[in-house]
C-alpha cells in the first residue's frame, strides 16, 4: 500500500487527504524529522502558517536531502489567502504547490498523479544503462575501496537536483547525450578522501571540484569500451563541476533521462544517464 506522510499539517490537511485517497494509502502525521529516511514514503506533504516562511523552506530543503535522490514529491499545502510566491518553495525541493483554493478534484488528479508507479526501464534502454552501473560500481571499488550498491532507477522529468556537486561529462559520436554523478557534501568529502588516500579533514572545495570531475570520467571512460563497435558507441568531453543545491542539468532534447541510485555506507549518490542514439541527416 502507498504511504504518505504528513509533517506538522493541521486537521484540515490530514481530513483532506484522507478524503482523496480514503483507504488507497497509509496517512502517517508526524512533527517534523530532518533525520528520518523517506525512502518508505511514495509522497510528502507540509502545509504553510503554521510556522515562519523562512523555517519551513529550510524544513523542505532537509527533507529533499532526506529523500537520497529518490523520486519522492514534497507537496506544498497553501492555505488560503496566502499570497507567497511559489518560486521559494520550489527552489527549496518542492515538487508542488497546491492552494486550499483549488477544486478539490483537482487537487486529487494531480497527488493521484504523483502516486503512478515510475516506469520500467525498456530493454534497449538497459543495453546502455547496465555498463554504467557496472563501471560506477568498478570505478568506485578500484579508487576508493568503497562498495556502491545499486539500488534503483527512475526517468525525472524535473532537470533539477537536489545534490551539491555534479561532474558532468558530455558524450558524442554515434550516442550522444551526457553522465552526471551527484553527491550531498558529506558523501563526497568521505569519497574523495578515500580516492587521495587524505584524510576528511583535508579536503577542501577545490579537491572536492577536481575529484568529482574525475570519478565522472573515469566512470565514463571505463563504461565506453563496453560499446566499442556497438551503436551506443561514443566520444567523451572534458568533465565539468557544478555545484549548489538545486542545479539544474541540461540534457538533448526528446532523450530519456535515467537516473540511477547507488548506496554507499548507508549514504546515497546519483548517477544521471542520457544517451541517444544520433539521427544521421538523410535519415
Amino acid at each position: 500500500m502507498n504511504k504518505i506522510i504528513l509533517y506538522d499539517c493541521s486537521q484540515e490537511v490530514t481530513d483532506m487527504v484522507n478524503n482523496l485517497f480514503g483507504k488507497k494509502v497509509a496517512i502517517e502525521n508526524s512533527s517534523f524529522d530532518a533525520q528520518r529516511p523517506l525512502q518508505e514514503f511514495r509522497m510528502v506533504i507540509v502545509e504553510t502558517g503554521s510556522k515562519k516562511t523562512e523555517q519551513l523552506l529550510q524544513e523542505i530543503k532537509a527533507l529533499r536531502y532526506a529523500c537520497n535522490f529518490r523520486n519522492i514529491p514534497i507537496i506544498v499545502m497553501k492555505k488560503k489567502g496566502d499570497t507567497y510566491p511559489n518560486n521559494p518553495y520550489l527552489m527549496a525541493g518542492a515538487t508542488e504547490i497546491l492552494s486550499w483554493e483549488a477544486p478539490p478534484l483537482a487537487c486529487r488528479q494531480i497527488l493521484q498523479g504523483y502516486l503512478i508507479p515510475n516506469r520500467k526501464p525498456l530493454d534497449q534502454e538497459m543495453e546502455y544503462l547496465t555498463p554504467f552501473i557496472d563501471s560506477t560500481k568498478h570505478i568506485l571499488k578500484t579508487m576508493t575501496s568503497m562498495d556502491a550498491e545499486y539500488k534503483e532507477l527512475y526517468f525525472p522529468s524535473d532537470f533539477r537536483i537536489f545534490g551539491d556537486v555534479s561532474g558532468i561529462v558530455g558524450l558524442s559520436g554515434k550516442a550522444e547525450g551526457n553522465a552526471v554523478i551527484t553527491f550531498c557534501w558529506d558523501l563526497a568529502r568521505k569519497v574523495i578522501s578515500h580516492m587521495m588516500r587524505v584524510t576528511e579533514d583535508q579536503i577542501n572545495a577545490e579537491f572536492i571540484h577536481d575529484g568529482v570531475g574525475e570519478l565522472i570520467n573515469m566512470i565514463s571512460g571505463f563504461a565506453k569500451k563496453s560499446f566499442v563497435g556497438k551503436p551506443y558507441h561514443f566520444e567523451l568531453s572534458i568533465p565539468t563541476v557544478v555545484m549548489g543545491s538545486g542545479h539544474q542539468i541540461g540534457h538533448p532534447e526528446e532523450a530519456s533521462i535515467a537516473l540511477l541510485i547507488f548506496d554507499v555506507e548507508k549514504n546515497s549518490f546519483a548517477l544521471q544517464v542520457c544517451l541517444k542514439l544520433k539521427i544521421e541527416k538523410g535519415n
